[in-house]
């Protein structure tokens, strides 16, 4: 049964998920918010300590419980309500899924799995002048093939919850020690942020099928380009893959210092509050957590911040050239003054610090826009 597994597609820091694109490393950065959130861990995890996994035990050895079996179908059940407040089981098609669990872990199809076992081991049973004659063939062919596919589907549901748990539990250990550690990077950028999150995450393996695809840029384009189909059977191969994903391209969770709650941030700056609603109001309005944090006067990037970093290097050149007479005095000041507002909306919109900053700061278009003014 395939209900369990869910799938993405990778391509150029983007991950297409569910019908929907996010900037990869979101999931990673979900999780950190919504594991104490609603208890939604704890749910999990109490629920899914109430299936029989010793189900798993009986299937391996040959034999089975008939009403243990029943009755772990009703605890898979209860254990699924708590999924969808979790990306990305909140994908999945819960009404479908409760159909199959409800058929699957049936008295009936317990019967037929046990009168399975008991054919095999008839089989096995017979002497070595049967098997010579083709007895064993005979009966083996016989046997119900359907009930090695009840088998085999009710294993997969049984280790993804016996997974599940330790799954959410790892992963966020693991992501609360990469956060932690951020400060100790020099820049915020793939080189810097690596060898860290090797250290913090250590070999961790699962299983991961990739597939390669071919994927539009966007709803507008003609053409496709190559992305990474991926098919995850564990919620631990999903997140640290979205993670290292959006690592690669400078993509990583942080905690604001205002509200607390974890975001990601998708580019080298030493962002510090998220974009999202301060838990206080100013002056009965309600703002940003990075407004509110200008408000307080609070710092919100580090001297090599590389937004501030091209601020500065512009008024270097900039003095310079008035200095020199490249350019009159009044055009300096007006291109100075220019240059801190293209900082001071970098600093606020992160869209615009990755995409126009730049570009605006750029030497003939500042000087043109500064002229016009």
């Amino acid at each position: 049964m395939d209900f369990f597994q869910f799938s993405a597609d990778y391509r150029d820091g983007r991950v297409y998920a569910g019908g929907k694109v996010y900037a990869a490393g979101v999931f990673a950065a979900h999780l950190l918010n919504q594991y104490y959130l609603n208890d939604t861990a704890a749910r999990i995890s109490v629920y899914s300590d109430n299936i029989n996994f010793n189900i798993v035990r009986q299937l391996e050895n040959g034999y089975l419980n008939i009403s243990e079996f029943v009755s772990t179908g009703s605890n898979v059940l209860e254990a699924m309500k708590a999924l969808p407040q979790l990306h990305p089981f909140d994908t999945l098609d819960y009404s479908a899924i409760t159909v199959c669990v409800t058929n699957l872990f049936s008295k009936e199809n317990g019967e037929r799995i046990c009168r399975y076992f008991s054919e095999k081991a008839r089989v096995s049973l017979l002497g070595q002048e049967e098997v010579a004659v083709g007895t064993a063939y005979r009966y083996a062919r016989r046997t119900d093939k359907s009930a090695e596919f009840l088998i085999e589907n009710a294993t997969a549901v049984l280790t993804f919850f016996n997974n599940i748990s330790d799954d959410l539990t790892t992963a966020h250990k693991k992501l609360t020690a990469f956060v932690k550690r951020l400060d100790e990077a020099e820049r915020f950028d793939e080189k810097h942020l690596l060898p860290i999150a090797l250290e913090v995450f250590r070999p961790i393996p699962f299983p991961v099928t990739t597939e390669y695809i071919s994927l539009k840029k966007n709803k507008a384009s003609s053409g496709e380009t190559v992305a990474r189909h991926l098919t995850f059977d564990r919620y631990i191969a999903f997140v640290l893959t979205d993670f290292f994903e959006g690592l690669h391209y400078g993509h990583y969770p942080r905690r604001c210092g205002v509200c607390g709650k974890y975001f990601l941030t998708q580019s080298a700056r030493r962002q510090q509050y998220c974009s999202g609603i301060a838990p206080k109001q100013i002056r009965g309005q309600n703002v940003s957590c990075r407004k509110y944090a200008a408000y307080e006067k609070r710092k919100e990037k580090a001297a090599n911040d590389p937004v501030s970093a091209v601020y500065t290097n512009r008024c270097s050149a900039i003095r310079t050239e008035v200095r020199r007479g490249t350019i009159p005095a009044e055009i300096g000041e007006a291109a100075k003054a220019l240059a801190l507002e293209h900082k001071h909306l970098a600093l606020m919109d992160d869209d615009y610090a990755r995409r126009g900053y730049k570009k605006d700061m750029s030497r003939e278009k500042l000087y043109w826009d500064a002229g016009l003014r």
